[in-house]
């Protein structure tokens, strides 16, 4: 996935909690695999303790959190109960979905009023969603968030933004929303999409992506109590990837906060973007595990590729470890985005 408009969203600030792996849709380019026939769900004293943990953060630093899924909406009760917890202790709430609820414009008011706490919808809204779910259904979805005050946007996945049927689905969703309310990205060959995707569907290139990556100053909790550093392909790798942040049911959520400051990697793709850590790597006895193509202009798919390999993560872990480095990353972050907490820890 790519950048869907969080550039503006201070580090840790906003953290996603994936409710649910249910879905009505099995959609054919879902990262999680999520569908009818998954099972895991958050559980309610576990969303409730970690709102909790959240709003003690750093005495209420942490200002928003996003539900998502799967389908949030397929379990409306539990995502009213969540949705309300979070929004009493002062959160924005926001809210992705496919909108399957939305059959009639009266159907979408009623859904939304009961769930009343959410202040922000995000409609998943492509090729891929729309073979299940008709697109009068985004439309009612859209018209109900009006009628309720509710932000909205829509995000949209393609594998190019000059795909045809992308295109043909922007121009309709223009009708009712605009321009800066769509939000892109491009489905990569990661989860369900590894097995769908054709490869003549990506455009590669030998040079990886220059672009840094905001995604990961979002952490997402997931119903394992597992938190990683953004919702982008690294989530479906096994934990000890440098964006496993660790696990809620193993420590508190301050400890994995507290300790992702000095994460040097993290903070590398943030500040540089993930390019910089292939250039280390090309500038060291490593170069011959770098991949040899990157899907153009997508900065997930470096990390992905990055982090699919174990010999590279031990590369990194080793390379990162250099003292320059370190001041590189951390005089980086107070320059381009503010953030002046790894200088103090470092000195």
């Amino acid at each position: 996935m790519e950048d869907q408009g969080f550039e503006d969203i201070p580090f840790l600030s906003n953290v996603g909690m994936m409710l649910t792996y249910k879905c009505t849709i099995a959609c054919s380019h879902c990262i999680v695999k999520a569908g009818p026939n998954r099972k895991e769900e958050m559980l309610l004293e576990d969303a409730f303790r970690w709102i909790d943990e959240l709003r003690s953060y750093r005495n209420g630093y942490i200002r928003g959190i996003s539900l998502t899924g799967g389908e949030p909406f397929y379990n409306v009760e539990n995502l009213a109960a969540i949705s309300s917890y979070a929004a009493n202790r002062r959160f924005v709430v926001s809210v992705v979905s496919n909108a399957y609820w939305a059959e009639t414009r009266e159907e979408a008011l009623r859904v939304l009023s009961r769930c009343s706490s959410i202040q922000m919808l995000s409609v998943s809204a492509d090729v891929g969603h729309q073979t299940f779910i008709p697109l009068a259904n985004v439309r009612n979805a859209i018209w109900a968030a009006k009628k309720r005050g509710i932000l909205y946007d829509i995000a949209v996945a393609t594998p190019s933004e000059a795909d045809v049927e992308y295109l043909r689905l922007r121009d309709e969703l223009l009708d009712f929303v605009d321009e800066d309310q769509i939000h892109v990205t491009v489905t990569l060959p990661v989860g369900r999409a590894s097995e769908t995707m054709d490869d003549g569907q990506l455009v590669l290139s030998s040079e990886p992506s220059k672009a840094a990556c905001s995604m990961a100053s979002y952490p997402i909790i997931f119903p394992n109590g597992n938190v990683i550093a953004c919702i982008g392909p690294p989530i479906t790798l096994p934990a000890g990837h440098p964006l496993f942040l660790g696990n809620l049911k193993k420590e508190s959520l301050a400890a994995l906060f507290d300790r992702s400051e000095t994460n040097i990697i993290l903070h590398a793709i943030r500040t540089f973007g993930p390019r910089v850590l292939v250039n280390l790597l090309l500038e060291s006895r490593y170069a011959h595990l770098l991949p040899r193509q990157y899907v153009e202009d997508a900065t997930c798919d470096v990390c992905f590729r990055l982090f699919s390999s174990r010999h590279i993560v031990e590369a990194l872990t080793s390379l990162i470890a250099d003292p320059e480095f370190i001041n590189n990353v951390a005089y980086g972050r107070n320059y381009f985005l503010g953030e002046k907490e790894m200088l103090g820890l470092i000195q």
